[in-house]
């Protein structure tokens, strides 16, 4: 499946395939956003670039990575 992550670093969204955890192009971390790629790709141009800005503030990072909660069955 592809995920869209952000990098803090790079200030770059990017559509990967799987859970990534580190930056193709910087190496550093990424974060990985809870909008589905089917949602991102519906945003026009003008969209896709202010969410990429507002990214930038960490509040507005933290409201939009992906909570990954483990489901545990016993």
């Amino acid at each position: 499946m592809i995920y869209m992550h952000y990098c803090p670093n790079c200030h770059y969204i990017h559509m990967l395939n799987g859970h990534k955890s580190i930056c193709p192009t910087c190496g550093l971390s990424l974060k990985e956003l809870d909008i589905s790629y089917l949602a991102y790709s519906d945003l026009n141009r003008g969209e896709r670039e202010r969410l990429r800005q507002s990214l930038s503030d960490p509040d507005c990072l933290k409201k939009h990575a992906a909570d990954r909660k483990r489901i545990i069955i016993r």
